[in-house]
């Protein structure tokens, strides 16, 4: 399978993957299903809810294959109990109860099983944005990033549990923030980022008598930088909270690759590079080389152009090096030719990635579809 961006989607594409929108309404929503062949109808659709894009089959690419980090019915619960203890907390001016409470705890224990026991810990980024709230979305995000990131980090199932908690629940004191200051478009005032850097104190006023300790700390501190330039009390180093450094970097990490209504998403890779050239002024090093082991630059399946010119197709990360993959070239007539290990082979070591590559009319990237594709028309 490929990933093809929604705006390459094409008529006689066929869907490898289902695809399935989360949204307010109904949390586990089959959107388009698994084979279903595309016509401008489903396109539009998915260019309507947001959808980035799609897997698609392709017969030269048959071998790869991409599961779902989190299953689709624990993913769709997690986000409705996420909305109901934060909707609750808004119709209830300003508590949280502590029935809600038990059922994140019960959710996290959940997400912790499902994440512990998988094969492969490569966070694939594409499962984690068919949202149309970003609110629960990121909270969901956070909280299987920190999982996964503590996984990494050899910590206890204990640990664990108090990462999940606090990643779920780390924005909740943005509830007592305006929704004209939270959604402002353009930047800022002063005063206004003085309201946003509320929110984790906010938070610990909320859920002081219900959750643990380490939980508290984690959501106060998850804004906190190594160098003493965070918020919201400006602490450094080892002062700022274990929990709350891990929670920094996945917070981090979420938020840049996502769409918001004053910023545009970036790419995986771009948001690495910059995360890593904040190691140990922001974010606590030891903790990022655990965080980077468990994401992806390039996603499987999608397009990159080298620095050679050529253009590939990710079919293998690798744990050790996340922005050297193994690639599938793409010839320039759009045949299919070798796979090249950008970490380990020699004849390839001063080549890099240099882009995500969705030029289809200079690349050849449609022979690479063609069988797939005309196939699909004569349906």
């Amino acid at each position: 399978m490929l990933f093809i961006t929604n705006k390459y989607l094409k008529p006689g594409m066929i869907l490898a993957k289902d695809i399935i929108l989360y949204n307010s309404s109904n949390f586990n929503s089959l959107l388009l299903t698994k084979g279903q062949v595309l016509n401008n109808t489903f396109i539009n659709k998915i260019n309507y809810h947001g959808i980035e894009g799609a897997y698609i089959e392709s017969e030269a690419f048959a071998d790869i294959e991409v599961d779902s980090y989190i299953n689709d019915v624990l993913k769709a619960n997690t986000l409705k109990t996420v909305k109901d203890v934060y909707y609750e907390l808004k119709m209830s001016s300003g508590k949280v109860h502590a029935t809600a409470i038990k059922q994140l705890s019960g959710i996290v224990s959940s997400l912790i099983t499902e994440i512990m026991y998988k094969d492969d810990l490569s966070y694939n980024i594409i499962d984690f944005k068919n949202y149309d709230n970003y609110t629960y979305q990121h909270c969901l995000n956070v909280a299987t990033l920190s999982i996964s990131t503590g996984i990494s980090l050899g910590l206890s199932e204990g640990a664990l549990h108090d990462l999940g908690m606090a990643g779920l629940l780390h924005d909740i004191g943005k509830m007592m923030i305006p929704l004209e200051i939270l959604n402002k478009p353009g930047k800022l005032t002063e005063e206004e980022f003085d309201i946003i850097k509320e929110h984790p104190v906010n938070a610990v006023s909320l859920l002081k008598d219900l959750v643990p300790y380490s939980v508290l700390s984690a959501i106060q501190s998850h804004h906190e930088k190594l160098d003493g330039t965070g918020y919201p009390y400006g602490v450094s180093g080892s002062n700022i909270h274990f929990y709350g450094r891990v929670l920094a970097v996945c917070d981090v990490y979420d938020a840049l690759t996502s769409d918001r209504s004053y910023r545009m998403t970036s790419f995986p890779s771009e948001v690495i590079e910059y995360i890593m050239g904040c190691a140990d002024t922001h974010f606590d090093y030891e903790i990022l080389k655990s965080f980077l082991k468990v994401i992806v630059a390039y996603p499987i399946g999608t397009f990159v152009r080298l620095s050679n010119k050529r253009i590939a197709v990710v079919v293998k990360n690798n744990s050790e090096n996340i922005m050297r993959p193994v690639v599938r070239i793409i010839n320039g007539d759009g045949t299919v030719g070798v796979d090249i290990d950008l970490l380990y082979d020699n004849n390839y070591m001063n080549t890099t990635i240099t882009d995500m590559a969705y030029d289809y009319d200079n690349s050849g990237l449609e022979g690479a579809l063609k069988s797939t594709y005309d196939m699909k028309l004569k349906l």
